[in-house]
């Protein structure tokens, strides 16, 4: 006969009830200390609030609404313009 079928219903009965005893005799203290344990220290910024100029530029290209033409008003030759040609002019 074969006598090596394994392991026989006892020993792994006996196996069972060793591993719940074992756990069972934890001890008190070391689940006291691991509630007991103080948080990690970590690090901490302070932010201060600044003024923040956003500006984004864009390419592209403009076009006038309006163009005000510089004709005379009798006939005659121009001898002098009193303006520079795409300068700033005041109403009057």
């Amino acid at each position: 006969m074969n006598k090596n079928r394994g392991l026989t219903p006892l020993a792994a009965v006996l196996m069972l009830s060793g591993s719940l005893v074992l756990t069972g005799c934890n001890d008190k203290e070391t689940q006291q200390q691991g509630a007991q344990q103080q948080a990690p220290e970590v690090g901490v910024v302070t932010l201060k609030a600044e003024p923040l100029n956003i500006t984004t530029d864009l390419p592209g290209r403009t076009a006038a609404y309006r163009i005000a033409e510089v004709r005379p008003q009798v006939s005659g030759i121009i001898l002098k313009r009193n303006f520079v040609e795409g300068s700033d002019i005041k109403a009057g």
